[in-house]
């Protein structure tokens, strides 16, 4: 499995470096720092920097700012891992190799291990420049709890992974990436509180947000920056994020493995 693992990463990062070694990192990194800079105008100038005792109760902070550009950043590491590992298989497809590999006896777990630590490479440089970005718009790192933190980032990272695999089950069933997952985007960025409070939302769309891994460790991370909160302040996000991790990772390994075989049955059939 860890030679499956190490021969994708190595191949991956010689696509990325030779195909597209600036325009995919860069549309990751400005997705975040427009949530960053939308945060940052409307507070300042629609709002003029006032906030609603529901806000202060709701998201437990007076920081605005802080709040909706951990948001982005959090947002933008789920949209990258999503992206990246989902759309392996539907992209070998598409250059032709999905047959080759499905007919090899690699491990499949080597496969997607691989891509997911190649995206980790890449988001944590993706990751440092929005929260380097959001220091000029008011993020405030004064009380944050820094292993905790970022503990959580991989707990995050390994979340998005799980919800990843039946994303690409939905991507190869359909055939189809860019409307399945910016699908899915627009309604993790407006149901799972990235830059308001989910409580805002009517009572009968909340529970859209108790699906994605995204609200947890959102609310994980922000109480570990924002108030200073350890790993066991933090275990009823974990405990939910688990939950949901381990549903997604049965259903979306079951899923890809349901679809593997269709696509072999379609080449002999």
């Amino acid at each position: 499995m860890l030679h499956v693992a190490k021969a994708t990463l190595i191949r991956n990062t010689i696509v990325m470096f030779r195909a597209y070694p600036w325009s995919f990192a860069i549309g990751h990194i400005l997705a975040g720092t427009y949530t960053v800079m939308f945060a940052y105008f409307a507070y300042t100038y629609v709002f003029a920097g006032s906030l609603d005792e529901r806000f202060i109760h709701f998201a437990h902070s007076e920081d605005y700012l802080t709040y909706a550009i951990l948001g982005g950043a959090i947002y933008s590491l789920a949209v990258s891992t999503l992206m990246n590992v989902s759309r392996s298989l539907i992209t070998e497809l598409r250059e032709g190799t999905l047959e080759a590999l499905l007919l090899t006896p690699s491990s499949r777990k080597g496969y997607f291990l691989g891509n997911v630590t190649q995206q980790v490479m890449r988001t944590v440089f993706e990751f440092s420049v929005i929260i380097g970005f959001g220091l000029f718009f008011g993020l405030s790192l004064e009380k944050t709890d820094v292993l905790a933190a970022v503990i959580i980032w991989f707990l995050a990272t390994g979340a998005f992974f799980c919800q990843a695999l039946l994303l690409g089950t939905l991507m190869l069933y359909f055939r189809d990436t860019y409307i399945t997952q910016n699908t899915l985007f627009v309604v993790m960025a407006f149901v799972s509180g990235v830059t308001f409070p989910v409580p805002y939302l009517p009572e009968w769309l909340q529970p859209l947000s108790l699906i994605m891994p995204l609200t947890p460790m959102l609310e994980a991370f922000r109480g570990s920056v924002i108030h200073g909160h350890g790993l066991l302040e933090n275990m009823p996000q974990f405990i939910h994020a688990g939950v949901l991790s381990v549903i997604y990772l049965v259903v979306g390994t079951f899923g890809i493995r349901r679809m593997e075989k269709r696509i072999v049955e379609s080449i002999f059939g």
